[in-house]
């Protein structure tokens, strides 16, 4: 019977992906809680997930999601904002029609270094990663 059980518990440990954890503000470093609150001034109703070394703030602003990475110094890593499907650029929705592909949900994201992509989930759990002007580049694992 311990046996069964450790194997249930062992199988359901590794058959569930690595969800992000969700942190009280108090656990997340002072200068990445600093370094958004100076980049995002207007937002006041954020919550933190740890992701790897890093810490995530989440928020809905004008009923989209919204989510901004830093690193435990404060540097900025990424930010990701949901959009309508149809505020996609044309050639995404394009793209998307001639492979016969629905988007689920879109999002824009910015890195580091200020490139914006657009992200368009599909089914099976996979993102479509498209440039700023629509142009496909990779199929990624999504959200």
């Amino acid at each position: 019977m311990k046996q069964k059980f450790l194997f249930m518990a062992l199988s359901a440990f590794i058959a569930f992906p690595a969800f992000a954890q969700r942190i009280p503000a108090s656990k997340v470093p002072a200068a990445a809680v600093s370094a958004f609150h100076q980049r995002y001034a207007n937002v006041s109703h954020e919550f933190w997930e740890k992701e790897g070394k890093n810490f995530e703030a989440n928020w809905k602003e004008n009923g989209f999601d919204h989510s901004a990475v830093f690193t435990p110094s404060g540097q900025f890593v990424s930010a990701e904002t949901d959009i309508p499907v149809d505020q996609l650029p044309e050639a995404v929705r394009q793209y998307a029609m001639q492979h016969h592909l629905t988007i689920h949900e879109a999002s824009i994201n910015e890195d580091a270094q200020g490139k914006k992509t657009y992200e368009a989930d599909v089914a099976h759990g996979k993102a479509l990663i498209f440039d700023a002007s629509g142009k496909y580049l990779k199929t990624v694992k999504g959200d």
